[in-house]
């Protein structure tokens, strides 16, 4: 197997991974804790008894920053999102270089066929 089978091959693969990722988004989760509305609260006194931990995940959006408050019960999944769509891009570059490795090869190909031609 020559170097551009074994390249070919390896795209191939990690092609076969990029399918196998489920669901994604972009984004980041902050854990908050909160003063509320109700002025004598002892969360307005003093910062440790403020209300949470509340989750959120946060994106951009058309150059505006998107929130949604996200359930405890429902981190690790969220978490999921956030790691698969790094998996997504590093899977992307991976695609991207290994590509470029080919696409160097298949025109130093081409230009010894068309020195035999000649």
């Amino acid at each position: 197997m020559d170097d551009l089978d074994k390249l070919k091959e390896e795209f191939r693969k990690i092609k076969g991974e990029v399918q196998a990722i489920s669901y994604l988004k972009k984004g980041s989760l902050t854990k908050c804790y909160q003063t509320c509305g109700t002025a004598g609260c002892r969360c307005h006194k003093d910062k440790k008894y403020r209300h949470g931990p509340y989750w959120w995940w946060s994106s951009k959006e058309d150059g505006k920053t998107k929130s949604i408050l996200v359930p405890e019960g429902m981190i690790g999944e969220v978490r999921s999102y956030i790691d698969n769509y790094k998996l997504l891009k590093t899977k992307v570059k991976m695609l991207e270089e290994i590509s470029e490795k080919i696409i160097k090869i298949r025109i130093k190909n081409y230009k010894k066929e068309l020195k035999k031609a000649r």
